[in-house]
């Protein structure tokens, strides 16, 4: 970095954390926020795999067939 820290305003407030924020616990912070992002996604796919319908025959594969109930008893469509 060129130079060195400055002084700067004490009472400007940043929702980033202001000037040269580095906090002791980031890297919990960062597992937590990986962890709620990974449960929300993990029950979006389970809400949306149990409730797919697929109205028409796909023309050719897709990577839902892998998990979608409407294909579990091994037809997969598209395939020759």
């Amino acid at each position: 970095m060129a130079g060195g820290r400055y002084p700067y305003p004490k009472h400007v407030w940043s929702p980033t954390g202001g000037w040269w924020t580095q906090p002791t616990n980031w890297k919990a912070n960062t597992a937590v926020a990986v962890g709620i992002s990974a449960t929300i996604v993990a029950a979006a796919w389970k809400f949306s795999a149990q409730n797919e319908e697929r109205h028409m025959r796909p023309k050719g594969w897709i990577p839902s067939q892998m998990w979608a109930k409407e294909f579990k008893d091994g037809e997969v469509y598209g395939k020759k």
